[in-house]
């Protein structure tokens, strides 16, 4: 790494700056030229080119040497960041319930819509050229047209707890939205209804904690609080909850881990089968710590792999991680399962012992009860000579007559306990700073890039040294990330959000003081 002191004179805010040694560099009076005589590229040019470009990366500077920043005292920490779909606009989501609109051309602040919600604004999506989503704590959606910002077109209600995620399925043409209630709903934006609009609850789990859809709508990606993601193949929103009505993700991957029988839990194996045309399941538990909370997931702009940051069990770390989740040959899912023998479950005792995790037995009973129906010390206030529930007093765990009748039907599926193929890829050690905050990673608009919060700061990662496209540098076994670009002290606070413009070469960064900054290339 080659440092670098982005301070150009003595009046300005001094931050430092660190950059990735290049062994190639393309310049741009040679790029013109070669262009203007109609010469080809050479080899490595785009690679090349790619390096060139984000190694320069910098705070823009205006004329009075000053950082491009906006900073109110009222605004609180910056929690979101989203572009609109051509580039031309940046929304902030605000703790202190406004939305902060800004030119991103010119860098200039447009508008500020006061008491956007009643609590914290947690997200913003961009619907379409004109119309976009936000997100908040008082667990309502609103709808925005940026013509008419005076007041929302629409406020839709439906979750029960803070909304965390919005998104636009392009396959099925409707907004999905995820909320700490652990329920994701479609809606229909073009419903008659006059003052709300039609949704169904597509799925529903405890502990769901994010949720993505890859850009064709293909697959649906969601983190958890139990270490492990989920992803959801050949996704079809109109059966995914009649296809997953029982199925308790938390409760099968708890199997999993204890190694034990358990038919009724067996009994959803065909979830997870290649050969289902629809809403495949598979979940992703590989990573280099022992993960615990997965705060934060972004996809690749191609749809190749998922991009989290997760919170070690203990609470000491932090680590960003990349896994591919592209189909693999239908080999090996039929080759990833393991044979249960009968007779292991028999004692709850060593279910308690061998399970490997950082929570309670009866945190899987809490997979039948709604995350907002749940309070602490209401299910779980033992008085004495109660016994604690666990996983076969409480019911959750039996062999009920459906489960009999499908081992009928299927014998070869009753001891058999499906393994999680292995899909890590890259990975790099984060600053554990700003407890109880998520911070928000973004790709690049080509994929080559990671943006990821670094204290007050901001990281620059790569899959290779040069910026190399991923499908140009998959490694044999999991890698660290290179970091491209390390810029400390940008903020007055902890960087808590991220966000690549879709269209042009630039960066915004949003911290917990208030602030925002751009970032662009700077020959």
């Amino acid at each position: 790494m080659t440092e670098t002191n982005s301070a150009k004179s003595p009046k300005c805010r001094p931050y430092h700056r660190e950059t990735v040694k290049l062994t190639h560099t393309v310049s741009v009076y040679r790029l013109l030229t070669e262009r203007l005589l109609g010469m080809k590229k050479a080899l490595g040019f785009t690679d090349n080119f790619a390096s060139t470009v984000y190694t320069n990366f910098d705070i823009v500077q205006d004329d009075s040497c000053h950082p491009s920043l906006i900073h109110e005292e009222a605004l609180g920490g910056i929690f979101n960041l989203e572009y609109s779909l051509n580039g031309r606009l940046l929304a902030a989501a605000c703790e202190d319930k406004k939305i902060l609109l800004f030119d991103a051309g010119t860098h200039r602040h447009i508008q500020t819509i006061e008491n956007a919600h009643s609590n914290c604004v947690n997200c913003i999506k961009f619907l379409d050229g004109n119309t976009f989503a936000s997100g908040s704590d008082d667990a309502l959606i609103k709808l925005w047209d940026i013509r008419n910002l005076n007041s929302s077109t629409k406020t839709l209600h439906g979750h029960a707890s803070w909304v965390k995620n919005i998104e636009w399925s392009e396959q099925e043409h409707v907004m999905v939205s995820s909320a700490f209630d652990g329920a994701i709903y479609a809606w229909n934006l073009n419903s008659p209804t006059e003052n709300s609009v039609l949704y169904d609850r597509v799925f529903q789990m405890t502990g769901l904690v994010r949720m993505k859809l890859t850009p064709d709508g293909t697959k649906m990606l969601i983190s958890t609080t139990s270490g492990f993601l989920i992803i959801i193949h050949n996704l079809n929103l109109l059966t995914l909850f009649s296809d997953f009505a029982s199925f308790q993700p938390a409760l099968y991957r708890m199997v999993q881990e204890s190694g034990q029988h358990f038919p009724s839990t067996n009994k959803y194996n065909y979830l997870f089968s290649p050969s289902r045309t629809r809403n495949r399941i598979e979940f992703i538990d590989d990573f280099p710590n022992d993960a615990e909370v997965i705060s934060s997931l972004q996809i690749h702009p191609h749809g190749w792999s998922a991009l989290s940051r997760n919170m070690n069990r203990d609470g000491t770390g932090e680590w960003t991680t990349v896994h591919d989740i592209q189909e693999r040959c239908i080999k090996e899912y039929e080759e990833a399962f393991e044979l249960v023998p009968d007779g292991e479950s028999t004692s709850t005792e060593n279910i308690e012992e061998d399970v490997n995790l950082n929570q309670r037995i009866t945190d899987i009973w809490t997979g039948s009860v709604p995350l907002i129906d749940y309070q602490p010390g209401s299910y779980f206030d033992w008085g004495p000579g109660q016994d604690e529930v666990t996983m076969t007093n409480s019911g959750v765990i039996r062999m009920s007559p459906p489960s009999q009748a499908y081992f009928n039907a299927n014998p070869n599926e009753k001891n058999r306990l499906i393994k999680n193929l292995s899909r890590m890829t890259h990975y790099v050690q984060e600053k554990n700073v700003g407890e109880g905050f998520i911070k928000v990673l973004s790709f690049s608009s080509d994929g080559r890039i990671i943006s990821s919060p670094y204290d007050r700061g901001i990281r620059l990662l790569g899959f290779s040294d040069n910026c190399q496209e991923l499908s140009s540098c998959v490694p044999e076994t999991p890698k660290q990330l290179k970091t491209i670009v390390l810029m400390k002290n940008c903020h007055k606070d902890v960087v808590l959000s991220c966000k690549f413009s879709p269209i042009h070469h630039q960066l915004a960064t949003g911290c917990l003081g208030g602030q925002i900054k751009l970032y662009q290339p700077v020959f």
